[in-house]
Order: structure tokens, then C-alpha cells, then sequence
């Protein structure tokens, strides 16, 4: 029993380690894949959108119908009284010949359809985007929280040898007031590092579906680079790749046959119609069979209908306008996207390189400035300043490296080359 009783105790404790390994950006990837909802609507919308290009196109083929019916007819009057039984048999075939209507509705089911997959394809981006921000919000977050408590106890342990040299009467109140107020705030700061821990990691459980206590970090040896192309490559491959601009021009064709479709409300419309019925009436004991077969060409033109053709097309003639425009807003978000994050990501690397340089310096002046303040050359608020600024410049550090993952992600995603590789790449800089 002993025995049974360790072995469960070390086949727990290893399914306990298992549970809190260290997740990877590939693996939140893959898990966002299977349970995001955002995705998982995006592609219940592209199969509506592809059943909807199925529902036009029933109007330009055939229509066939079949039926049965049976009447019983009893006729009196004040002499006689007789019975008759019709039974019958029917099918129909129809055919639209000429439709232009019909044709142009379908053809605007047909972009639409197309926009449905660019759509999804776009969702699909969105979600590396999503994921990946997630995922380095919790690191750059977990990062600010770590540099927040150095800081606290740095702070607390300050205001402690701050309060034990005034007790010996070696300086005066006003100091320790000075360290008291700067570890209120040190604590106060703490206290928000915190919640933005927990509300990262609400975030990135919001897309995977599940909750993570611990994820691989990003290393410290990280080489930032700044983009190879120029900056008109990445705004001519966003003109070209971007989903979002390539749904706005499906966006257009479809609302260009939708007014094609409008006018075409006063176009003649020809069907064909062939009928077969085979029946058999039964008469005062006597069958008579009968079978009859019908076709019939018709044409329509619709003169008036109370100027609801008039409107539809009006409408049709509106929509297109507002697509086009739709379409010109799209190329110039793009554009200005685009130019803006490729100088952010340029700015981002000299940025990283120069927080990197500025924890050493302010690592050094700290370390003077505590010297001095042991040999009475400088005060406790220049030692408080000193730390200040040595953990704004490490937080400072941490934000810039996450600011440029990011900011790259972005100009990739509007330059329309956003991939799974790219979570492969980030992956190889986690540890």
C-alpha cells in the first residue's frame, strides 16, 4: 500500500510538472488555431457566403417539378345524382432563357462568394497577429512585473537603512519622508504591474481557450534588424497581397453587377415551360385516360411596379459608389499603415540599442551615487533618483524589444506576407 501510494504520489507530481512547463508561441499558435472563436465565425461565414453563390445560380438552371392529384366530384339534382373521379399525374420542366437580372444577381454572388474566402484568409492573419501580441503582452507584462518588485524591495530596503540612520541621529526626517514616498509609490506601481499580468494572461486565454501560468521567455542575446526592402517594396506588396484590400475590390465588382442587375429590372425576360400530364377520369362506371404535353414559350417586360425598379437600381448606383470609396480608403490606410510602421520598426531597433546602453549607464551612476551617499556626498533623494532611473530604463528596454516585435508583425500582416513562418521565426527567440 506504501508503495502504491509513492508511485501515485510521483506519477502526480510528473503530470503536475507536465501541466506547468513553459508554453511556446508555436504551441498558443496552434491552440488559438482550434479554439478561437473570431476564427472559427470567420469560416461559418465563408461557407454561408459560398452556399449564397449556390442560391443565385438556381435561377439560371432548370426548375423541375412533379405532382399528383385526385378530385371527386358528386353532382345531384332533383332527378339523378352522378360521381366523378379525376385522378392525374403531372411534371414540369422550366427553363429561364433570358434573364439579365438573374445573370447579374449571380455574377454579384460570384464576388461575394470570393470576398467570403478573402475574408476568412484575412481572420486567419488576424489571428497570428492576435496571437502573437497576446503572447508578448504576457511577456512584456510578466517583464514590468519583475522590474516592479526589484524595484519595491530595492525601495523598501532603502527606506529601512534610511530609518535606521535617523534613528542615530545621522540624518534628518525630511529623508525618510523622501524614501517613504517613493516606496508608496514603487508599492502603488507593483500593485498595477500585477493586474496587468492578470489581464494579459485573460487575453491570451480569451483566444486559446485555455489558462497558462508560465511561457517561454524571450532571449536576452535577441539581434533586432532593421527591414531589408524599401519602404515602397512593402507599400507595393501591400497594394497587391493585403486581404483587405483585395476584399474591398471584390467588394467592388460585386456592388458594380449588383447596379448592372438593378437596371436590368426593365430588360425582357423569356422562359421556356414544359408541362406533361397524364389523367384518368372515371365517369358513371366508364375510364376515360388522357395525356396531354405542353410547351410554351413566354416573355415578360416589366413597365411599372409602383417605382420599386426605379429605387432598387437608384440604390444599386449608391452602393457601387460607396464600394469604390470603400476601396480608395483601404489603398491609403494601407499606404499610411504601412510607411508609418516601417519607420516605427527603423526607429525601434536604434531605440532597443540605445535603452540597452542606457540600463548600463544608469547601473553605473547608481552604483556612484550609493558610494557617495555612504561618504556623505550625495542624499537620499539622489540615491531614490538614481534607482528611478536605473528600472524606468531596464522597464524601458523591455517594452522597446516587445515594441518592435510587434510593430514588425504589423507591417508584415498590412504588406499581406503575415504567415505561420512567422511564428516559427519568433519561436527560435524564446528560451
Amino acid at each position: 500500500m506504501k508503495k502504491f501510494i509513492a508511485l501515485s504520489s510521483i506519477l502526480s507530481s510528473a503530470l503536475l510538472a507536465s501541466n506547468v512547463m513553459a508554453a511556446d508561441l508555436n504551441e498558443i499558435y496552434r491552440l488559438s488555431l482550434s479554439n478561437d472563436a473570431e476564427l472559427a465565425a470567420a469560416k461559418a461565414k465563408r461557407d454561408a457566403g459560398n452556399y449564397q453563390v449556390g442560391l443565385a445560380r438556381a435561377a439560371l438552371l432548370p426548375q423541375v417539378t412533379i405532382g399528383a392529384s385526385q378530385v371527386s366530384t358528386e353532382t345531384k339534382t332533383d332527378t339523378t345524382s352522378t360521381d366523378t373521379d379525376t385522378f392525374s399525374y403531372n411534371a414540369t420542366i422550366s427553363q429561364t432563357l433570358f434573364n439579365l437580372n438573374s445573370w447579374y444577381t449571380y455574377q454579384a454572388a460570384s464576388s461575394g462568394g470570393d470576398a467570403s474566402d478573402l475574408e476568412y484568409a484575412l481572420s486567419e492573419q488576424q489571428l497570428i497577429l492576435r496571437s502573437a501580441e497576446a503572447y508578448f503582452n504576457v511577456l512584456r507584462a510578466k517583464e514590468n512585473l519583475d522590474t516592479a518588485q526589484a524595484e519595491e524591495k530595492a525601495v523598501k530596503r532603502q527606506l529601512e537603512q534610511t530609518q535606521q540612520r535617523f534613528e542615530v541621529g545621522l540624518i534628518a526626517i525630511t529623508e525618510v519622508h523622501e524614501a517613504e514616498a517613493t516606496y508608496d509609490l514603487s508599492y502603488a506601481n507593483l500593485i498595477g504591474q500585477e493586474a496587468a499580468l492578470d489581464i494579459s494572461y485573460e487575453a491570451l486565454e480569451q483566444i486559446t481557450g485555455q489558462r497558462f501560468e508560465d511561457l517561454a521567455h524571450l532571449k536576452a542575446d535577441v539581434e533586432f534588424s532593421a527591414p531589408e526592402k524599401v519602404v515602397s517594396e512593402w507599400v507595393e506588396a501591400g497594394l497587391n497581397k493585403y486581404a483587405g484590400i483585395q476584399l474591398a475590390q471584390e467588394g467592388v465588382n460585386a456592388a458594380e453587377y449588383t447596379r448592372k442587375a438593378g437596371w436590368t429590372n426593365y430588360a425582357p425576360q423569356i422562359n421556356a415551360q414544359l408541362s406533361y400530364n397524364d389523367g384518368e377520369q372515371v365517369f358513371q362506371g366508364t375510364v376515360i385516360d388522357s395525356t396531354s404535353t405542353t410547351l410554351a414559350l413566354s416573355a415578360t417586360i416589366p413597365l411599372f411596379a409602383g417605382g420599386s425598379n426605379y429605387a432598387k437600381a437608384k440604390q444599386a448606383a449608391a452602393e457601387s459608389t460607396q464600394a469604390s470609396a470603400n476601396l480608395d480608403l483601404q489603398q491609403r490606410t494601407v499606404k499610411n499603415n504601412i510607411r508609418s510602421l516601417y519607420r516605427k520598426v527603423q526607429t525601434d531597433v536604434l531605440t532597443v540599442k540605445a535603452r540597452k546602453r542606457a540600463t548600463v549607464s544608469s547601473q553605473s551612476a547608481l552604483e556612484a551615487t550609493e558610494t557617495g551617499y555612504q561618504v556623505g556626498t550625495r542624499n537620499i533623494v539622489e540615491v531614490l533618483n538614481a534607482q528611478r532611473n536605473l528600472f524606468g530604463a531596464q522597464r524601458d528596454y523591455a517594452n522597446a524589444r516587445y515594441d518592435y516585435i510587434i510593430d514588425l508583425l504589423n507591417l508584415k500582416f498590412f504588406a499581406g506576407s503575415l504567415s505561420e513562418a512567422d511564428i516559427q521565426a519568433l519561436n527560435v527567440w524564446l528560451k
